[in-house]
């Protein structure tokens, strides 16, 4: 990284400034190392921000970009607690929530107030997230990380999350987001974009590959087809690359390497019931489903409570498969459960405006619009297609936002210098 430029966005910021920049700069860092240090370094940034941004900023920001149903959802589910039976415990998640809105209507002041952020930001959680693959492949082929410790020789790769299996879901996350960082920001011609964003795309994909998290897997191969369809956009040529992940899949799985066909086995049993008939979701998924619908039935308009199917599904009774968790392992479902047909409302809406711009850049050849590199992980965050983390987990909330702010720094820009909203 070039510490000139970093020094010189130091000294013309104020200590307030640099102390939330650089707190910002670790937040990537902060998802690896722990729910902890993700709630220090948002409340320490909501504290720093007083003293930079005055309410003219937030008022202009609030002008810019409409968040009336954001704010809405938020109220519907601070109203969800308070009429359910666990007020205390449910409020807990649905109103100390609005920390991530707040926090990242900050990130995108600051980057829209520091000249050389996206620059900055772009390089520093590159080293880390190399770190972080290079840590991963050790782990693979030598069954050791950075600090030569000693791994599991046939358990998932878990790099620096250690015993958590998260490791997929960060790669798929950051991944993305540091993709579309590059190809906006980077002086170089677009070809040669493409192919280096491709070649890192396939790393992070080989690498998930090991760490046992399906759901990442399918993720990591969406973001390839992304970068695959945005080459297509300019040249027929990058037909070819479709062969690659292909290629790596089948040498896998033929070659045995770290029991990969063991996965792809598991896999398959899994959604077919062991090769007897096609079963997806799962019998235990489906259990949720069910659980959580009839939850919903209980009270249709505000859900029973924010985080608590853990509570309540114990009330539901469900033959031959345990039907209680923390969270139903469905986005849909849990919101559907714990926030009603009010809260369910607004989350399709958000999830439709996500679809139609995919599908746009997809299908549409002319559309050139990259900034829905950022818009991926907040898709593998509301995705109701596939099993999924818990909603009100800090964790998942915190990774599945992460690619909001650049997506309105840059969306905004594109509105002002070419005069649209894409």
């Amino acid at each position: 990284m070039n510490l000139t430029n970093f020094n010189k966005e130091l000294k013309k910021n104020t200590i307030e400034t640099n102390i939330l920049f650089i707190l910002i700069l670790l937040y990537p860092i902060s998802l690896v190392i722990g729910p902890a240090l993700i709630e220090i370094t948002i409340f320490l940034s909501l504290i720093v921000s007083f003293f930079i941004f005055k309410k003219a900023n937030l008022k202009n920001f609030f002008l810019k970009f409409n968040y009336k149903f954001i704010l809405i959802f938020f109220c519907i589910t601070i109203i969800s607690s308070l009429l359910s039976d666990n007020i205390i415990i449910s409020l807990k998640s649905s109103f100390f929530s609005i920390r991530f809105f707040i926090f990242f209507i900050i990130f995108t002041l600051l980057i829209n107030k520091l000249d050389k952020f996206n620059e900055i930001f772009f390089k520093t959680s590159f080293v880390f997230i190399v770190i972080c693959i290079f840590d991963g492949y050790l782990n693979l082929f030598f069954n050791i990380n950075i600090f030569f410790n000693e791994m599991k020789l046939d358990g998932p790769i878990t790099g620096l999350f250690f015993e958590e299996k998260k490791l997929g879901r960060y790669l798929v996350t950051l991944s993305p987001i540091l993709a579309g960082l590059y190809l906006i920001n980077k002086n170089e011609n677009i070809h040669f974009k493409i192919i280096k964003v491709f070649i890192f795309l396939n790393i992070v994909f080989l690498l998930v590959l090991y760490t046992s998290e399906r759901v990442s897997m399918f993720y990591a191969s969406f973001t390839i087809f992304c970068i695959i369809m945005l080459g297509l956009k300019y040249s027929k040529k990058y037909l070819f690359f479709f062969l690659v992940p292909i290629i790596i899949v089948i040498f896998l799985n033929e070659f045995k390497i770290k029991h990969f066909n063991t996965q792809i086995k598991d896999s398959i049993n899994q959604i077919t019931n062991n090769k007897k008939e096609f079963s997806y979701p799962s019998k235990q998924h489906r259990a949720f489903i069910y659980t959580s619908y009839k939850l919903f039935t209980q009270s249709p308009l505000f859900g029973i409570g924010a985080n608590n199917y853990r509570n309540s599904c114990k009330q539901i009774k469900y033959d031959s498969v345990k039907n209680c968790s923390t969270h139903p392992h469905n986005i849909f479902f849990q919101i559907l459960a714990e926030t009603g047909i009010l809260g369910t409302i607004i989350y399709i809406y958000f999830l439709l405006v996500i679809i139609i711009k995919l599908m746009s850049f997809v299908i549409i050849k002319n559309n050139l619009n990259t900034n829905i590199f950022f818009l991926l992980p907040v898709f593998y965050f509301f995705n109701p297609f596939f099993p999924s983390g818990n909603f009100f987990n800090n964790w998942f909330m915190a990774i599945g936002t992460f690619g909001i702010p650049f997506y309105l720094y840059f969306n905004e820009k594109k509105f002002k210098f070419h005069k649209q909203f894409i």
